[in-house]
């Protein structure tokens, strides 16, 4: 095993494809490397940083053979914050490497084939797109009170005056706390990007001039106020949120007679929408307040009915109608395999499956392609220069049993 010395220099290392988590393949001496800041067949010099499980952590020091996809990072603070994977590649390079993960998860699903993957929906903002950030505070004597993130690796405190994804608001906001927060380890703020609405949480005596301790803000999606409270979960991406849904939408080809469930539906975002277009829709969620968030954003809406519960607890018998169509908009962790069995019981015809994580829809795709047919797989880049790519699926029900 190779002794590592800090900030050991490596010289000449060709890089090869990317890792899951937006790193470049490399070896030296035998030792497996994860190479940030990289782009595949670069020659570069690269830093080490520290060993993780395997392999040891890198980042470009030096690019000795370029790619014709590399461009000047924006942020100052790119690879020391870890937030960011992809800024040093092209934008339009960016979509085609998510394509590229959504093939590789998903090219032995069964009736999966690289004809019904779209092109990967780019972001209207690609900097300064982010709603919602959650900062840390430094709390050592030297840097107390210094804010930023901490650093995925070395776990230290990388220090920002700015971050080149959030919202302006968010990062108009950061001078005005910076060196007042000794007495707290972390706050989040959220703001509204269609509206002037605002919180930060949680409340700050000390921020001078700086209304803080909201418990919700306003924001508009797709014509609609929202309502999202403190822990509610929203998309950080609004306008790539409002598109998200409005792609479900059309892939459902609704005909207005429709009586519809929408798993996992937080604060309503879709179930508001399609409200217009179907006979009925029931949204499932297990957050207390996010479903009271999206009790109060249908509150003129009579044919949306919110039920509080885990998806896997809901029994399909209390559904008395025909169930047409369901959207399963799970977190990370995909959907529980109880959940799959009673929705696959009352037979849908059209299953739309908006992933966040491919690793877990693979696993559920595994699971419904056995009684439903893939239709159209469409990327959607929610997140700008990282290495998440949001994934919509449309099945169609072939097994009439």
């Amino acid at each position: 095993m190779l002794s590592i010395e800090e900030n050991l220099i490596i010289k000449n290392i060709l890089l090869d494809d990317y890792e899951d988590d937006g790193s470049c393949k490399a070896t030296f001496l035998g030792e497996n490397l994860k190479v940030f800041g990289g782009i595949p067949k670069e020659i570069v010099d690269i830093k080490v940083m520290s060993r993780f499980d395997d392999n040891l952590i890198c980042t470009v020091e030096n690019v000795l053979k370029p790619s014709i996809d590399r461009v000047l990072p924006k942020c100052q603070y790119y690879l020391s914050c870890t937030g960011c994977q992809f800024q040093h590649i092209d934008y339009k390079k960016q979509l085609l490497i998510k394509r590229k993960f959504v093939i590789e998860k998903l090219s032995d699903i069964k009736g999966f084939s690289e004809d019904k993957l779209d092109f990967t929906v780019p972001s209207k903002n690609k900097y300064e797109y982010r709603n919602h950030a959650r900062f840390s505070v430094s709390k050592t004597n030297k840097f107390k009170g210094n804010i930023g993130f901490v650093n995925r690796w070395s776990r230290k405190l990388v220090n920002i005056s700015k971050c080149e994804i959030m919202n302006s608001k968010i990062n108009s906001i950061l001078p005005k706390l910076e060196g007042k927060l000794s007495g707290y380890s972390q706050f989040s703020v959220r703001v509204g990007i269609n509206t002037d609405s605002y919180l930060i949480q949680p409340k700050i005596d000390e921020a001078n001039g700086i209304d803080t301790g909201q418990q919700y803000y306003k924001e508009e999606v797709n014509g609609f106020s929202h309502k999202i409270s403190s822990p509610s979960f929203f998309q950080v991406n609004t306008p790539q949120a409002e598109n998200l849904a409005r792609i479900v939408k059309n892939l459902l080809d609704l005909q207005g007679n429709e009586v519809a469930i929408d798993a996992f539906s937080g604060v309503g975002t879709f179930a508001v929408l399609l409200s217009k277009y179907v006979k009925k829709i029931y949204g499932i969620e297990s957050s207390q307040s996010s479903i009271n968030d999206a009790i109060y954003n249908s509150k003129s809406i009579e044919n949306i009915e919110f039920i509080h519960s885990e998806v896997e607890n809901i029994s399909p018998d209390f559904f008395k109608e025909n169930i047409d169509f369901v959207i399963l908009d799970p977190s990370r962790k995909g959907v529980h395999k109880v959940a799959l069995d009673w929705i696959e019981k009352l037979l849908p015809d059209r299953i739309v499956y908006v992933s966040c994580e491919l690793k877990t829809l693979k696993r559920d795709l595994d699971r419904l392609t056995n009684n439903y047919s893939i239709r159209k797989v469409i990327p959607v880049d929610m997140f700008p220069h990282t290495k998440h790519v949001e994934c919509i699926v449309s099945l169609y029900r072939t097994n009439k049993l």
